[in-house]
């Protein structure tokens, strides 16, 4: 079983004018929480599962990033998010149900969903190589998940990487390109940050 490292094409724009700054002042007044806090609960999400669906509240609308608009793309990545369109949403929402939460948000007054994953490939650690720099550790060399524990998910992160990228095999894969979804491009190498 192969498995891939979800990136957005090259040279493209993230969906969605995605501030957290901003998002976290505004969850804010609907939540009781102080921004700092939830600015906090954004910047550790991938690393401990932070679920927001408690704090999203309906319609929060954003502007297109860039030239997102015209890039007109069916589903990207969005830091450790996933964004979608509607009929991807229709699509994937029961396959990805058990792996993650759907927040609700409107790209200029269009529908979509963002994808936040809450589900860990459990590393084979023996297997995977540290890489060192003047005597520090500077991330992974070498990053290899145990098949048996991937082969029933469909999207998962990696604790020892970070859980700053996204995962998938075959099966996410040809989903993707089987339905003719633009937007993701699929990378062998589990730790290359270029596309």
């Amino acid at each position: 079983m192969t498995v891939y490292q979800i990136k957005n094409e090259a040279y493209t724009y993230d969906v969605i004018d995605f501030n957290i700054v901003e998002l976290s002042k505004l969850l804010s007044k609907h939540s009781g929480l102080e921004p700092d806090t939830i600015l906090t609960m954004f910047m550790s999400a991938a690393r401990h599962n932070i679920e927001f669906s408690h704090l999203w509240p309906q319609g929060l609308n954003f502007d297109y990033f860039g030239k997102a608009k015209k890039q007109d793309y069916d589903i990207s990545r969005l830091g450790h998010f996933l964004i979608m369109k509607m009929p991807v949403y229709e699509l994937l929402k029961a396959r990805l149900a058990n792996f993650g939460e759907f927040l609700p948000v409107k790209a200029e007054g269009n529908n979509m969903i963002l994808f936040n994953l809450l589900t860990f490939g459990q590393e084979q650690k023996d297997m995977c190589l540290t890489k060192y720099e003047d005597g520090f550790e500077d991330g992974l060399e070498l990053l290899t998940f145990e098949q048996d524990d991937i082969q029933s998910k469909l999207l998962f992160k990696s604790k020892l990487e970070g859980a700053q990228k996204v995962y998938c095999t075959d099966e996410f894969k040809n989903i993707i390109q089987s339905n003719k979804l633009k937007g993701l491009v699929f990378d062998e190498d589990l730790l290359d940050p270029f596309v």
